[in-house]
Formats: C-alpha cells, sequence, structure tokens
C-alpha cells in the first residue's frame, strides 16, 4: 500500500499533529504550509482552517462511509461486501478566506471533500443497470432495425412510399425506445429503493452533509455519482476516523 512521505519534520509546526493527520497530504511538498505563495499563511491559520473544516463534518464523520467493510447503500441485512466506492464530490463556500488564497483548492470554493460510499457489486450492478436504461433500450431496439434496413426489397419499398421513411422508422424508434426506457428505469428504481439507497441524495450521511452546507461541485442533486475499485487516499475529507482522535505516528507512515 502507497504511504505517505512526509519529510523535513522538525521544520514544520504542524508535524505530528492532528491538523497534519486531517489535511492527509500525499508528501509534505503538497501540503499548504509548503506552498511558495503562502508567505502569509502561518501555522495558526492552518489550524484554525483545519478546526473549521471538522465543525463542518457530519456526526461521526465521513470516514466510517469509506473504512465500512460491508455496503453502506444496502438497506437491508445480510449488506454486501464491499467491492467497490460510489464517489460524490462536494464543496464549501467556507472558509471564505481560501477563496483567493487557492491554499486548498479553486477560487469560490473554501473546501472541497470526496463522499466516498463502500459499495457491492449488487448494488453497483443495480444503479448502473437502472441509470443507463433510457440508453440501452433506444439502443437496442434501433439495432434490431439493422436487418430490415439491409434487405434491399424492403428499403425499395419503403423509400416507394416515402423517401423519408426509413429516417422516420429510426427515429419513431429511438423516441418510443428512450420512453420505454424511462419508464422501466423508474420502475426499477421504486424497486431498489426498497433493497438499497439508489438514490444517493437521501442517505442519511449525504442529507446530514448538505445540511452543513455542502453542496453537489458537478451539477445538481441529481449528478451521478462515480464509481471506482479505488478509494481516494489523499486529501482533506480523506483521512481514516484514527486521524480525528490520535497524532500520526513519529516514522512519519502512514496511518491508513
Amino acid at each position: 500500500m502507497e504511504k505517505r512521505v512526509l519529510k523535513d519534520h522538525t521544520a514544520c509546526a504542524l508535524f505530528n499533529s492532528r491538523a497534519c493527520a486531517i489535511l492527509n497530504t500525499r508528501s509534505c511538498a503538497e501540503c499548504p504550509l509548503s506552498r511558495k505563495d503562502s508567505d502569509g499563511d502561518k501555522p495558526a491559520i492552518v489550524q484554525g482552517f483545519v478546526d473549521q473544516f471538522e465543525t463542518l463534518l457530519p456526526e461521526g464523520g465521513v470516514a466510517p462511509l469509506f473504512e465500512s467493510e460491508t455496503c453502506t447503500l444496502c438497506k437491508t441485512e445480510p449488506k454486501g461486501k464491499r467491492s467497490c466506492y460510489a464517489i460524490l464530490d462536494f464543496g464549501h463556500e467556507e472558509p471564505k478566506e481560501l477563496h483567493a488564497r487557492r491554499l486548498f483548492h479553486k477560487k469560490g470554493v473554501g473546501f472541497m471533500m470526496p463522499l466516498q460510499f463502500a459499495c457491492c457489486r449488487k448494488c453497483r450492478s443495480r444503479f448502473l443497470l437502472a441509470s443507463y436504461l433510457p440508453l440501452l433500450v433506444p439502443t437496442l431496439l434501433t439495432a434490431l432495425l439493422i436487418p430490415f434496413f439491409v434487405e434491399p426489397h424492403l428499403m425499395q419499398a419503403l423509400r416507394r412510399v416515402a423517401a423519408w421513411l426509413p429516417l422516420l422508422l429510426v427515429v419513431l424508434t429511438a423516441g418510443g425506445g428512450y420512453l420505454l426506457g424511462k419508464l422501466l428505469q423508474a420502475k426499477l428504481k421504486k424497486r431498489f429503493e426498497t433493497v438499497m439507497y439508489f438514490d444517493l441524495w437521501q442517505h442519511p450521511v449525504t442529507k446530514s452533509v448538505l445540511d452543513k452546507g455542502w453542496f453537489p461541485l458537478f451539477g445538481e442533486k441529481q449528478a451521478q455519482p462515480i464509481f471506482s475499485n479505488k478509494r481516494i487516499r489523499y486529501g482533506i475529507g480523506t483521512a481514516p476516523s484514527e486521524a480525528y482522535v490520535r497524532k500520526i505516528p513519529e516514522n512519519g507512515e502512514s496511518i491508513d
């Protein structure tokens, strides 16, 4: 497993502190205190930002989502074994001092944090199936027309009726398939919601995060999560639970 590389420990006022562990940078070079443009960013200020970040976390933090060995999207027991992560990115307008300084992220966003839901294979398959139905159904139905269109006699018959008739059939098939896919999607969503949090925005942790003033970085609440076999390991919001209660080891290795 890749380790954090922390060098020049004695030169940093935050080394071996909870703030260092919570910042969870890959190396000292990525820490905001190491930036060349951070002359006015004293350790106490960065410590204050970290303290403020902790107040913006929901009760229990977000680490339990990715630390769970079982699926955090399953509603029923037994919960599936974790096989991947469903990731949603959030931003917060606080602290406003970071907007201009860009110590952590882009202008206009104070903090950025990923929510990484431990997810099982079944929940991932359900989500992907229902999400792509409006595209899959019209694609499959349109593909079924190909054998008819490659038949010369049939195509000639259609064109004798109207030159644009083949194109109209394709449009009607694709449109009808899309509507059918949406209907099937609605039914599947309703069915899946009984066994999993298909709508991640209804997940208790997501609701708590939104109540704390966080907002989705990309799109509205309909934004789809990104599924990954590996979680994001570095950056604020990715530190394990123990980072919030104890210091990092003296040898500078990862606390993961």
